[in-house]
């Protein structure tokens, strides 16, 4: 990896497939490091004596999706800071293994139980105690048809949690499900205050969120930012340096490079592409890239008169320009991909490609599809640079197969609500990504299984396909599981729902005061160990 300061040595940790850059700062002793996921390479970065506390960390990120909601939050930015206000009650070191959180230690007594033994002491701002009650009433509230949990995809496999005491919940499994930890390092991990979610009620407390995480919100104010200021009852606040947070919303990602470079923010998540080698020779950033910790994927409304039909969602596949994305839109970055395995994941198949762009075959399909007249629709992607191009690209292909695809672009919250209310034909924008999970079994479910409510719109309803989903997450062999995750790539494929393109690098910007960051495989940031060297 290269760095742009004069004289300026990084750290450079490879972890995963992918690079984990830490702060310059001389090592010191492991007892100086937060604890938790990032430890050992935070304390890598920074002595104690040297650590500096305080100030106003800014980050530049992409878009508002206006809820802190664990239930409802599905997009990056708002897991970045729904991660700083409730913590998870598992977390992952750089290799990906689990680690500790708010859950110390857990047990697998058989394959249908499991036992999470939760930190004691732990208390809301209101003075609630986390306990496992809470972890009950939270898995209880995106298991309710009523909540509308996007989370619930994770969870098909859970049956009943019991309270065994405060410090105790055990989980029932209706099934053996070899992902079972994987939920609890992200949204499904974030633990909502009981409290604030029944005063607020479903519907407002998104826009009031209350967690035992490092920090606190005190200000939203809608597609602009949002601020966090250090929370005097964290359970390890000794390791949280920063006061405060402030997550400004950039949508465009030359814009966000500019308040980057000017000093205008400390991080900067979606730098512009084609503008990575001339950001590595840059003396006023540091630009850390993890190779494979997203795959992009466009998605067929499944419900619409155009994305009902098989050999229309074939054709696409067959047609679609991937060399063209990778080039133009990716800047010859990550690599193509294929299905929804990462690369660092043991279910990834370099070798795979079951789609190749192949004119002829597109166009045979296409005389066999009975579309409906005229063949025109729109497609609604974001204003950012990736978005655009994407939508660009796949205009052009559609149009190669005697579809008129116009373009019209909406915001992020303007296309959510679009896609809630299934007015969209076919989606694809600059965030048409899943970004790294521990476990496959954590998202496949979430996102092609049919009973799950992630997306509310237009999904895949193929029982071959939730047979598949539900025999790997309870298959705990590593080699028959396998199997069974590419016969399921190969059904994801012949039925065409999505088509995947691009196994993507996530970019990160810094500026070289910025100490203790670590490139986590999930890409989510972990505020606590980050200090300012101002």
């Amino acid at each position: 990896m290269t760095i742009g300061r004069r004289g300026f040595l990084s750290l450079a940790i490879k972890a995963a497939g992918g690079i984990a850059l830490a702060s310059c700062a001389p090592a010191g002793p492991a007892s100086s490091a937060p604890s938790g996921a990032g430890a050992t390479a935070a304390s890598a970065a920074a002595s104690a004596a040297g650590i500096k506390r305080g100030g106003i960390f800014r980050i530049a990120d992409v878009s508002d999706q206006k809820t802190l909601d664990p239930a409802q939050i599905n997009t990056t930015p708002m897991r970045s800071i729904g991660r700083a206000i409730y913590d998870t009650l598992v977390d992952v070191d750089l290799k990906g293994n689990y680690t500790p959180a708010l859950a110390e230690r857990w047990e697998n007594p058989d394959p249908k139980t499991w036992i999470l033994y939760l930190r004691k002491g732990v208390k809301y701002s209101d003075g609630t105690p986390f306990d496992a009650s809470v972890v009950k009433f939270n898995i209880e509230r995106h298991l309710d048809p009523k909540t509308k949990s996007k989370q619930i995809g994770e969870l098909l496999a859970v049956d009943t949690v019991e309270v065994v005491d405060a410090s105790t919940a055990k989980f029932h499994l209706k099934t053996p499900n070899a992902g079972f930890l994987s939920p609890f390092v992200d949204r499904t991990g974030f633990m909502a205050n009981p409290a604030e979610v029944k005063k607020w009620g479903n519907n407002d407390y998104g826009q009031h969120p209350s967690g035992v995480g490092p920090f606190r919100l005190v200000d939203h104010k809608d597609d602009t930012s949002y601020t966090v200021e250090k929370n005097p009852d964290y359970w390890d606040k000794d390791h949280v340096y920063l006061d405060q947070v402030e997550w400004k919303v950039i949508p465009l990602d030359a814009t966000r490079l500019v308040e980057l470079r000017s000093g205008g923010v400390d991080l900067a998540e979606d730098l512009p592409l084609q503008n990575v080698n001339q950001m590595k020779a840059m003396s006023e950033i540091v630009l850390s890239e993890r190779s494979g910790a997203r795959f992009y994927f466009a998605r067929w409304n499944m419900d619409d008169k155009f994305g009902k039909s098989l050999p229309l969602r074939q054709a696409f596949n067959w047609i679609l320009d991937r060399d063209a994305i990778f080039n133009a839109v990716f800047f010859k970055t990550g690599v193509i991909g294929y299905d929804p395995f990462f690369p660092s994941s043991p279910f990834y198949d370099a070798s795979y490609k079951p789609y190749t762009r192949d004119a002829a075959k597109a166009k045979a399909l296409i005389d066999k599809a009975d579309l409906p007249s005229p063949k025109k629709f729109t497609i609604y992607p974001d204003s950012g640079a990736v978005g655009q191009k994407l939508a660009q690209v796949m205009a052009a292909n559609l149009g190669e197969l005697g579809l008129d695809v116009a373009i019209q672009y909406e915001d992020t919250a303007a296309r959510t609500a679009r896609e809630n209310k299934g007015d969209w034909t076919f989606s694809v924008y600059s965030q048409s990504r899943f970004a790294y999970r521990p476990d496959p079994a954590q998202y496949l479910g979430a996102l092609w299984d049919s009973k799950s409510t992630y997306y509310r719109s237009g999904k895949l309803k193929d029982p071959e396909t939730d047979k598949l989903i539900a025999s790997g997450e309870a298959e705990s062999d590593p080699a028959k599981r396998r199997t069974i995750y590419r016969q399921l790539a190969d059904r994801i494929n012949e039925l065409a729902s999505a088509a995947f393109f691009e196994d993507a690098s996530d970019f990160k910007g810094l500026s070289p005061t910025v100490k203790g960051f670590v490139h986590m495989p999930d890409v989510i940031n972990r505020l606590k160990g980050i200090w300012l060297d101002k």
